[in-house]
This record gives structure tokens, C-alpha cells and sequence, in this order.
């Protein structure tokens, strides 16, 4: 259990660090119109965003070994706080102090995991019915073509609606990896369709969060994507994965689960005031 907490935290550091690389590479190709895959491929060319998603890669190995071990509604709100990691690297690149009702919010969120740390306890591979399988296998296709719909919108809404969309997305790798069950011989994992539904929800979560990110600041867009990340995992976890907390604590890891979340609101509300920040740290660097 040890290891799998601390791969959770990993994740929550790495994706925080690679919010900020990809937006200074997202800021750097024109902001896209449609949901086409060769923009990814344009943005691995800039050095800041192929690191940041290599650190996105990392970020679901790591996540995978978490929930062999840990349920969804422990892990995931652990890796929702990569938001305070980027909201401080942010301070830090833009030299400016985080405000105190920040702190306290980003206190809120380790309040919150500390409560589902006590109430998280092992699980097991989960057996998935067909019918959840096959909504699984289908899920990318449909998020998708919504993503292919709010490309279109424009401002906040459009901005938000593609975080909220490419969270649900990388929620649905987390929860394929709950479910699958590494066994010997290894090389029979690569025969699951859910191995090929992990890999398209990865790629279009961060072709739909890379979106969003040209379009808004990424301590915002990071909270907004992890928060609907956190919540749509969680509760498929709780209501078809059999996720269930300790004996007697399920009032415990519903409180943290809030708790975690109200804080991830709270530190975006005091931190909504940021600058561009990849301009900033081209500034710097001149």
C-alpha cells in the first residue's frame, strides 16, 4: 500500500510540472480550430511539451501501479493535487507571492487526502461486466465527437468545456486501469481492447487538454480537467468497480473526497488573477 501511495504522489508532482511545460508548448503553435492528431504531432516538436508529456506518461504507469492496490477514490484525488505543484511552480516562474487564502485553500486539499488515505484500504482487480467493457472500449469514440463540437466554442466556455471533456478522458485510463489485471504470461494484456481504449482516452485527453490550454491559463485549466477527472473516476469506481472504503469510514472518504475537491475550487478562485505564462518565462529568458 506504501508503494501505491507513493506512486499516486508521483503522479500529482509529474502532471503539475507537465501542465506548465505544455502550455509554454501549446502557446507556441496557433490555437486549433478542430480536433485534428497532427497538432499533437506539431507539439512534440517544441522541446517544453514533449517533455511535459513524457512526464504525462510517467504520470499513468505510475497510476496503473497505484490502483493495483488502491481504489479510485483514494488515487485520484491524490493526483489532484498536481493543481497546488502548478499553482506554486507558476508563483515561482512569475515571481509573485501565492496570496494566504491560497495556502489555506491548497491545506484544504491535504486535509482532504489525508482523511481518504485512512478510509482507502487494498482492493483487488475489479471483474467488469461485458456491458461496462464495451462502454469502455466505445467511450473515446464518444468523447470524441463532442470534443469535435466544443473545439468550436469560443472563450471560457469553449476552454473550459474541452478540460472538462479531456478530464473525463484521462479518467477513463485511470479507471481501464483499475480494471486491468496484470498476470503471467504479461504479453496477453496487449490481446485486452481495453488496452487499446487506455491508449486512445490518453491521446485524446491530451490532445483536448492541450486545446484547452491555448486558450486559458494552466493552473485554471489543470484544476478544471483534474477535477472532472477526479469526479467521473471516483464514482465509477464507487458504483460499477466495487471501490468501497474501510469497514465503518465511508463517511471518512466521502468528507475527503469533498474536502479535496472543494479545495481544488477554492486554490483556482485565489489564483484566477495569473498572467500568460509562457510569455512571462519568455520575457525571463530574454
Amino acid at each position: 500500500m506504501s508503494i501505491a501511495l507513493t506512486a499516486a504522489t508521483g503522479v500529482a508532482i509529474f502532471n503539475g510540472i507537465a501542465a506548465i511545460l505544455q502550455k509554454i508548448g501549446a502557446d507556441r503553435e496557433d490555437s486549433a480550430t478542430s480536433l485534428k492528431i497532427g497538432m499533437l504531432l506539431r507539439l512534440y516538436m517544441h522541446w517544453p511539451y514533449l517533455v511535459g508529456a513524457s512526464l504525462d506518461i510517467l504520470s499513468l504507469v505510475l497510476t496503473i501501479v497505484a490502483l493495483q492496490s488502491l481504489p479510485l477514490f483514494v488515487v485520484q484525488p491524490i493526483a489532484a493535487f498536481s493543481v497546488a505543484v502548478t499553482v506554486f511552480i507558476e508563483a515561482w516562474l512569475l515571481r509573485r507571492r501565492v496570496k494566504g487564502a491560497a495556502i489555506a485553500s491548497i491545506g484544504c486539499i491535504l486535509l482532504g487526502l489525508v482523511m481518504l488515505a485512512i478510509a482507502g484500504g487494498p482492493e483487488h482487480t475489479p471483474t467488469l461486466h461485458t456491458a461496462v467493457r464495451w462502454v469502455l472500449v466505445v467511450m473515446p469514440l464518444v468523447l470524441a465527437i463532442l470534443g469535435s463540437l466544443a473545439v468550436r466554442l469560443k472563450g471560457d466556455r469553449g476552454a473550459f468545456t474541452l478540460a472538462i471533456l479531456g478530464g473525463i478522458a484521462l479518467g477513463g485510463t485511470a479507471i481501464i486501469g483499475r480494471a486491468l489485471e496484470f498476470s503471467p504470461p504479461y504479453w496477453q494484456i496487449l490481446m485486452n481492447p481495453l488496452i487499446v481504449a487506455l491508449v486512445a482516452n490518453g491521446i485524446l485527453g491530451i490532445l483536448l487538454f492541450s486545446i484547452a490550454l491555448q486558450r486559458h491559463h494552466a493552473s485554471i485549466i489543470n484544476a478544471i480537467m483534474i477535477s472532472a477527472e477526479t469526479v467521473s473516476s471516483a464514482l465509477v469506481g464507487l458504483t460499477l468497480l466495487g471501490d468501497r472504503p474501510r469497514h465503518h469510514l465511508a463517511f471518512l472518504a466521502i468528507g475527503g473526497m469533498l474536502t479535496a475537491l472543494i479545495g481544488t475550487v477554492l486554490t483556482v478562485l485565489y489564483t484566477s488573477e495569473i498572467t500568460d505564462t509562457s510569455e512571462k518565462i519568455l520575457d525571463l529568458q530574454r
